[in-house]
């Protein structure tokens, strides 16, 4: 995806470059710079929407990468000379990769989070409703 789109989109959420910028812990000036590439990689395409809170499609709906990312997994996309397109055969491997470890970080902060709602509910002492000293 071209930094340009990416740009527009964001400010189409009506969200300052700046507070934009400060979500993803970068510099302002480097988040104008990623503007100006042409190729924006799936990944800060990820931090992006998670910083804005909208989803990746939102980002890619309605431009021409749309497509790319609506063929259905049985279709095998070639160039006209017969060679297959890694680009989007790639993008859509990062993505299950990045998903996949999206997931794994969500079962442990599960995790992580019934571990302490369980040993807060063991200092309960369920009779009275009050925390043990």
């Amino acid at each position: 995806m071209d930094g340009k789109i990416l740009k527009k989109k964001l400010q189409s959420l009506d969200i300052q470059m700046t507070e934009v910028a400060k979500r993803l812990n970068i510099s302002p000036q480097n988040l104008q710079n990623r503007f100006k590439s042409k190729e924006i990689t799936l990944d800060f395409l990820i931090e992006v929407s998670k910083a804005v809170n909208a989803s990746v499609y939102y980002f890619i709906k309605g431009t021409a990468y749309e497509n790319e990312f609506l063929q259905p997994d049985n279709v095998i996309l070639k160039e006209p000379d017969g060679e297959f397109i890694p680009n989007v055969v790639d993008a859509k491997n990062q993505t299950i990769e990045i998903l996949q470890r999206e997931v794994q970080d969500l079962r442990s902060d599960k995790d992580f989070l019934k571990k302490i709602i369980d040993s807060n509910l063991v200092k309960r002492n369920p009779e009275e409703g009050t925390e043990q000293i």
